[in-house]
């Protein structure tokens, strides 16, 4: 048997319903269905079944196309002086994260607004903590005008704005350039949950499923842990997110980047070490008790 002919599945017989099908890339298609990979690896054609809690039914009307995996995203931000952001880091997410428990906001709000900051302090030489405080309390407020309803982002506004700037609506402009008036980054959060929809663990696998089912549901607590550490810009959010499958595939004594993990994630010879790299970064940020 070839080294790496997969093991073939009788799982999938929805192949012949193309509505039931979509193409990710080229060479990889993905059943809606029953939440199966179909590789058309020449000349073998492997089809593999992953296997997820059933809250993360896949929707098949509104697909995440994955597209965030064939730029590999943003890359880590080359901040001019990161020296000096990291000794404000810590303390500005963890009051960003008081803010947005205490109005009970979404982690996709959450995770966009600690990417603008990341953005704006990328590009800063000098900082000064009360000025990067007020700026985030500006990304919360762009991020829940963004991402929340209509009441709930202008209860954000209403409530934080007279700390945020004596003169509000200038200041928000002003920010807004900074952020080059795009507010829709892809952040480790968004790449974490497209995964966790389509699946990272497979039948042909021998893994613990209520183990599985925990780990799904704390990922996201997971994430939210690590957006504090400094190493979090270190690293691309594709990177995170990938790592972060990494580290609980091994939780899960699996290999973390296994031959299908890395035809899906694009991992290869020129990039595996960063993927390596990053996947170690994390296991010393993140400690799990069993």
């Amino acid at each position: 048997m070839p080294e790496k002919q997969y093991i073939i599945s009788s799982s999938c017989c929805h192949g012949k319903n193309k509505n039931n099908i979509i193409e990710l890339y080229k060479s990889i298609s993905y059943c809606v269905l029953c939440s199966t990979f179909i590789i058309k690896n020449i000349p073998i054609e492997s089809i593999n079944k992953a296997i997820k809690p059933n809250n993360y039914e896949f929707n098949k009307y509104n697909p995440q196309n994955l597209a965030w995996n064939q730029t590999d995203v943003q890359s880590t931000y080359n901040f001019i002086n990161k020296k000096e952001y990291i000794k404000y880091r810590s303390s500005i997410i963890k009051n960003m994260k008081k803010i947005c428990t205490h109005f009970s906001l979404s982690l996709k709000t959450y995770f966009s607004s600690i990417g603008y900051l990341d953005k704006i302090c990328s590009n800063t030489a000098l900082f000064d903590k009360n000025i990067i405080f007020q700026i985030s309390l500006f990304c919360i407020i762009l991020a829940a005008k963004y991402f929340e309803n209509k009441e709930k982002a202008f209860e954000i506004q209403s409530n934080l704005k007279d700390t945020a700037s004596k003169n509000y609506v200038f200041d928000e402009i002003y920010v807004l350039k900074l952020l080059n008036y795009d507010l829709n980054i892809n952040t480790p959060y968004d790449i974490l949950m497209d995964i966790l929809y389509y699946g990272f663990v497979f039948e042909n696998e021998d893994f613990n499923l209520k183990k599985l089912n925990l780990l799904y549901k704390n990922m996201p607590k997971i994430l939210y842990m690590f957006s504090e550490s400094n190493s979090y810009i270190d690293m691309s959010p594709k990177q995170i997110g990938i790592c972060l499958i990494g580290f609980c595939r091994e939780l899960l004594n699996l290999n973390p980047f296994n031959d299908i993990i890395r035809i899906i994630s694009m991992i290869n010879n020129s990039n595996e070490k960063m993927y390596i790299s990053g996947l170690n970064i994390i296991k010393k940020r993140i400690k799990i008790e069993n």
